[in-house]
């Protein structure tokens, strides 16, 4: 059992300094010019050791970013957190300021963006996913399946927030989270 602690602190202890490696040469070099010789001999671990925890360099940059993500919405939503209004206004606030925080900086988008917007859609599906299991309304009564609602309105907050970022809405984030919570619980049922 001891043995076992040990080498789980000792397999955490290196991914966190690959981690911080990585994080430090982003902003160093940007990903672009990033190689897993730097990352070792930044982290001070062979290449042995990279490989046993990433398979390339982009895996270590989508684990970065959902690590990122996962932790803005802990610390925005309890561990209880369900389906309702304040929750999704706080998950779609927390989408927009995270997307807001990514422009402007100096990564190449081509490289960077399409993961970074495949791991957050990813992950706000899983949270609405997990939220709409938990709810008390039973399934069956349901026109559609969980994972089509926790689908589609995991795009609609993605996309939202992907447009907005890019600086073609003047709406401030607080503004653009009411108008994109207003879409998802009222939907467009008004307009027919």
């Amino acid at each position: 059992m001891e043995a076992s602690k040990r080498s789980d602190r000792r397999i955490g202890r290196s991914q966190r300094m690959l981690k911080q490696a990585f994080i430090d040469l982003m902003r160093e070099k940007g990903f672009s010019s990033i190689t897993i010789q730097d990352i070792t001999d930044k982290a001070d671990v062979n290449r042995s050791t990279f490989y046993t925890h990433f398979p390339d360099k982009y895996a270590l940059l989508e684990t970065t970013i959902r690590e990122k993500f996962q932790r803005i919405l802990e610390s925005k939503l309890s561990p209880s957190a369900q389906w309702n209004p304040e929750n999704l206004r706080i998950l779609i606030q927390a989408v927009l300021e995270h997307f807001k925080s990514l422009n402007g900086r100096c990564y190449p988008v081509d490289t960077i963006n399409p993961i970074f917007e495949r791991t957050v859609q990813e992950e706000v599906y899983s949270l609405l996913l997990h939220w709409l299991k938990l709810s008390r309304a039973e399934p069956s009564e349901w026109p559609f399946p969980a994972e089509t609602l926790a689908l589609m309105t995991s795009w609609a907050i993605f996309g939202a927030a992907a447009d907005w970022s890019k600086g073609t809405s003047r709406l401030s984030t607080e503004q653009m989270t009411e108008h994109v919570l207003a879409v998802i619980t009222e939907g467009t049922i008004k307009l027919l």
